[in-house]
């Protein structure tokens, strides 16, 4: 979210009157005094001199209010028509517009600041929600369209029973990630709309750490990779479940890049008063950019989508984490392998 920026000391609306008008009453104080006294000294009747005086300060005072006023309100009303142009073009869906801040008075400055935030974040969210159908849209086609294939092929009754059983293995293969893509979508949005976390408890978060990476033995097994584990003891009291899934999907995503023969470093321990829990591989890393966008829902470095992720995993960590009270750090470079860091809370079991 787009922080609102620091204001600069401009002065009021009712300020710049109360300063019009103080100004217009005293330089007419002092100028009908002024008048009086030379009449006076030219030896005119005091009732006379009044009369003249004030005569003269009426209309002094009359044109310099108008000339005042025409041109306080237009540098006022410029501004308020400017932002109703634009507020227009807001709705017609251009959002590249955009205000001149500087102004005379502090009110229409801050109306200026909070439009240009407001129309930055209307097309961030047109941007999240194109690249949100787009992805959604290849992400399920991709599968889609090879059960239809697949699907397809089994009509021909010439087929042989290895072939039935290879297409059959490649349905069951897209119906499974449709299924995951599916239970990711729905996960994340619950997240999205969820402001707290329900059922916490106590338990040992290096042991869930543990059984985690026991449940991708074979993975790792099979990559031949050095399990390097700096896990000490740390009780915690949070969303088991919610927790269970970070884990899970940063190991997943540090075997899935990691190279043959490379090591997994896990570490787990209390910082600062904090959890902190360190995954760090030796595969490929990431480059700037995608570093950058690694946590943009649907996003992946891969650019073809032919891989098995959907581009959600990241997303859905970041937000369990932001949940959990914690912060995220993700450290890479590109031939150098991958670190996240994983800050939490040290969270009190209630008493």
């Amino acid at each position: 979210m787009t922080k609102l920026p620091q204001m600069k000391a401009r002065p009021r609306v009712a300020q710049i009157f109360a300063v019009i008008i103080a100004g217009i009453i005293s330089v007419s104080t002092v100028l009908t005094f002024l008048v009086i006294y030379v009449l006076l000294r030219l030896e005119i009747g005091t009732i006379t001199a009044i009369v003249t005086s004030t005569t003269y300060m009426g209309i002094f005072t009359t044109v310099i209010g108008i000339g005042i006023a025409a041109y306080t309100s237009t540098k006022m009303l410029s501004p308020i028509i400017k932002i109703n142009d634009a507020a227009k073009k807001v709705s017609r869906g251009d959002f590249s517009v955009r205000l001149e801040e500087k102004s005379i008075a502090k009110e229409i400055e801050e109306i200026a600041e909070s439009f240009n935030i407001m129309v930055k974040e209307l097309s961030n969210t047109e941007t999240l929600r194109a690249d949100f159908v787009s992805n959604v849209s290849h992400e399920f086609k991709t599968p889609l369209s090879a059960i239809e294939g697949y699907a397809t092929l089994l009509q021909d009754e010439r087929l042989s029973r290895e072939d039935q059983a290879v297409y059959v293995s490649r349905i069951l293969e897209n119906t499974s990630r449709l299924s995951r893509l599916t239970h990711s979508i729905l996960s994340l949005s619950q997240l999205e709309n969820q402001e707290i976390v329900l059922q916490q408890e106590n338990f040992m978060l290096d042991e869930q750490i543990r059984r985690v990476l026991l449940e991708y033995e074979p993975r790792w097994e099979e990559k031949q990779l050095n399990i390097d584990l700096a896990l000490t003891a740390t009780p915690y009291y949070g969303s088991k479940s919610l927790l269970a899934q970070v884990w899970s999907n940063l190991v997943d995503n540090a075997i899935k890049f990691s190279s043959h023969g490379g090591t997994l470093s896990i570490s787990c321990g209390m910082f600062d008063g904090k959890v902190v829990v360190r995954i760090r591989d030796t595969g490929i890393g990431m480059s700037d950019e995608v570093r950058q966008r690694a946590f943009d829902k649907f996003y992946q470095g891969e650019r073809s989508h032919s891989g098995d992720g959907s581009g959600l995993g990241l997303a859905l960590v970041r937000r369990i984490v932001l949940l959990c009270g914690g912060t995220i750090e993700l450290m890479s470079k590109e031939g150098k392998g991958t670190e996240v860091k994983v800050s939490l809370r040290a969270a009190q079991s209630p008493v």
